[in-house]
């Protein structure tokens, strides 16, 4: 018997959820959720982030849907915070940070620059209202609607289909790059918005940009290029004199490989849950993208452990290893072997996905866990421990998806998936388009 088909394999994946799901009360601040210190706790010389205030709500909303006392208390404190704090009053939106405190009841910036709307925050704020919506939780499904709603004024473009990055805090500008990080999160919180609002054009707005990505994915013999002008045109040398930088790194990122992999296969699925048909070219991307990421990434310098990122020729640029890269990667390799499996295959057919879920599993487990709900951020090339070198933060979500990717199906979303019963039923569901406002726009 495999790993994937044992009882005691799930409730050690079990175990390791419930601990992060401990571990991220921490984070709880009055304003929403912060970065850990050195200490463990809320380090209050970094700013309170809409990304993370949102990617907890979600991992909490989780949660609650799979009944882990003390969930729906931090799910509902994200969600109050999100609405209330991150909301921008004079010209809506959210900010994406603000300070720790909130003494007249409204959020206040943590500085200009993080006054300024960004799509990639925003993409976090619709998959936690989302979440949260599918789990019941007051207020929620209201939030959903507004962020739709600013996505349909603001942010989607409608002659490409595609997103744009960045906003003025008066939306009276808006950056000239454009940016997959922020795409590639659209790309999943949109996925997530169809099913709780039962609205299949985010579907199909979600699948326009999956195509995107392999038309500029495949020249570059399938490393995704991260920067872009604004006609969506690649810049492979954006950053080159700075490769490190802080969500604008140089080359092409081995996790963004593996997420956008797994993301193509969510939507096939997606697509099937409609009774549409599906492009062939989205199991062939997420293939593709899966096959080179691993050998771009996995052992590049003779030890356990995936590098951060390469150029396009290969050659590896910073080595490493980040903590949500294994992660992605846990979760790519589940993702195509269910594929696989969905589609008729054998168990021999998807032997080299489980050998790769053990040896990432293991290496999760035996270099970057110091205990159970807490991980290492990043290790050196070598596996040894160094100094961050990208501010340290509650990374729940990829992890935590790591630990329920084995245990539900590839669609629908991690939330339905839980709310519909299919937690320890990872077979591809039957299609149900009863469940789907295929008539008009659900509001």
């Amino acid at each position: 018997m495999g790993w994937l088909n044992s009882v005691e394999h799930s409730r050690w994946l079990s175990r390791q959820m419930q601990a992060l799901l401990e571990h991220g009360h921490a984070a709880r601040a009055e304003t929403g959720f912060g970065y850990f210190g050195a200490d463990g706790q809320v380090d209050e010389d970094k700013p309170i982030d809409l990304a993370i205030t949102a990617r907890m709500t979600y991992v909490y909303s989780l949660g609650t849907l799979m009944g882990i006392p003390g969930s729906r208390r931090f799910c509902d404190h994200g969600l109050h915070c999100l609405a209330k704090y991150f909301k921008d009053p004079v010209y809506g939106g959210w900010f994406s940070a603000i300070k720790h405190r909130a003494p007249d009841g409204v959020g206040i910036p943590w500085s200009e620059a993080a006054a300024d709307k960004w799509q990639y925050a925003h993409a976090f704020l619709i998959l936690a209202a989302a979440a949260a919506a599918v789990a019941n939780r007051p207020g929620a499904f209201e939030l959903l609607r507004e962020a739709l709603d600013n996505q349909e004024e603001y942010w989607l473009s409608e002659d490409t289909g595609l997103v744009k990055d960045r906003y003025a805090r008066d939306w009276s500008t808006g950056a000239p790059y454009r940016g997959m990080n922020s795409l590639m999160h659209t790309i999943e919180a949109y996925m997530a918005a169809a099913e709780a609002t039962t609205d299949p054009e985010w579907v199909s707005r979600a699948e326009v940009m999956l195509h995107m990505v392999s038309e500029v994915a495949a020249p570059f013999d399938w490393r995704v290029p991260e920067h872009f002008d604004e006609q969506w045109r690649p810049d492979p040398s954006f950053n080159k004199d700075n490769p490190s930088a802080h969500y604008y790194p140089y080359g092409s990122l081995i996790g963004h490989g593996m997420e956008l992999a797994r993301l193509s296969v969510q939507m096939r699925s997606a697509l099937r849950s409609l009774g549409r048909p599906e492009p062939e070219y989205l199991m062939r991307m997420a293939t593709e993208l899966f096959e080179r990421a691993r050998l771009d990434g996995w052992r590049r310098d003779g030890v356990p452990g995936f590098i951060y990122t390469v150029n396009f020729d290969g050659e590896p640029v910073l080595r490493d290893h980040l903590q949500w890269v294994v992660s992605e990667g846990i979760c790519a390799t589940l993702a195509l072997r269910r594929a696989v499996l969905d589609d008729g295959g054998t168990t021999g057919d998807v032997e080299a996905y489980e050998h790769s879920y053990r040896s990432w599993l293991d290496y999760l487990n035996d270099y970057m866990m110091i205990e159970p709900g807490v991980f290492a951020r990043v290790l050196g090339p070598d596996n040894e421990p160094v100094a961050e070198t990208i501010p340290n933060r509650p990374d729940i979500y990829h992890t935590l998806q790591a630990f329920l990717m084995p245990r539900v199906p590839l669609w629908p979303p991690f939330a339905s998936a839980l709310s519909r019963g299919l937690l320890d039923h990872p077979e591809q569901p039957p299609a149900d388009k009863r469940s789907w406002n295929v008539f008009g726009r659900a509001r």
